[in-house]
């Protein structure tokens, strides 16, 4: 099957954080990019937090385009990492509790065209697309094969997930716990993973398909793993997260003043 089967009986879930109300400005602009690929989707989730008053706006921004859209507020915004983390809650907290089976979870800064359509696929459970660093690939003795197939450490910001067979997305009580910690913490720089563990939302993630054990799918064939491997080597891209770089027609475009590398 191709992954439009999919994406016509998801919900697109989509996460982000408004400050001013250029934020919006902007994100009516990737709406506008995205309107063909989000208009196959059954309906659109947004969770999002904020840093002014700006919920009203950022509702009606979305339903101006999706007039059944599901806009949750974050009652309470906790930075960078625990918020994100708190809206990726929200959002598969909604689709449990209304018997939500298909969920695409996704960024307000991911783009997609028509391309992401096409991509060819199995019967699964979990559809990810994997975070590759050019450290990954070193300590990898750059064997491409090995990480195709061994590799989980999912993206947040693009995958599809069956609700129905996941109790949870992320330990709110763990997140509670950890949110107090880094909180004692004199100077504390905001990267809590140099602090905690395994404190990412790749690895929260990934935890939660292997404790469902939940059937997994690359959304990458090996061409174009190998492709995206080989870009990642030869611009020795830190960020596991692939910033800017376009592939399949999946791009997280974060840094708007800055060209996309097309794989």
């Amino acid at each position: 099957m191709i992954l439009k089967e999919l994406i016509n009986k998801s919900y697109y879930g989509t996460i982000g954080y408004v400050s001013k109300q250029e934020d919006l400005d902007t994100l009516e602009q990737y709406i506008l990019y995205n309107l063909e690929v989000l208009n196959e989707y059954k309906n659109i989730i947004v969770a999002t937090n904020f840093s002014t008053n700006l919920q009203d706006e950022n509702r009606k921004l979305w339903t101006k385009y999706f007039p059944n859209a599901v806009v949750i507020d974050s009652p309470v915004n906790r930075g960078h990492n625990h918020g994100y983390t708190d809206l990726d809650n929200l959002v598969f907290d909604y689709c449990k509790e209304n018997q939500i089976q298909w969920l695409c979870k996704s960024a307000n800064d991911v783009i997609l065209n028509s391309n992401v359509f096409n991509i060819e696929i199995d019967e699964g459970d979990f559809y990810y697309l994997n975070g590759i660093s050019y450290e990954d690939l070193y300590v990898n003795n750059f064997d491409y094969e090995k990480l195709y197939i061994e590799r989980l450490f999912p993206q947040t910001n693009f995958y599809f997930i069956d609700v129905n067979k996941v109790d949870y997305l992320t330990d709110k009580n763990y997140l509670d716990e950890t949110y107090d910690q880094v909180q004692q913490i004199p100077n504390y720089n905001g990267k809590i993973w140099e602090y905690i563990e395994d404190w990412t939302c790749e690895v929260f993630l990934r935890k939660c398909v292997e404790r469902n054990n939940l059937s997994k799918t690359y959304l990458l064939n090996r061409e174009d793993h190998n492709k995206l491997c080989n870009a990642i080597k030869m611009y020795r891209i830190g960020d596991p997260s692939h910033k800017n770089i376009m592939i399949n027609g999946i791009c997280h475009y974060q840094f708007t003043n800055q060209n996309i590398i097309q794989i």
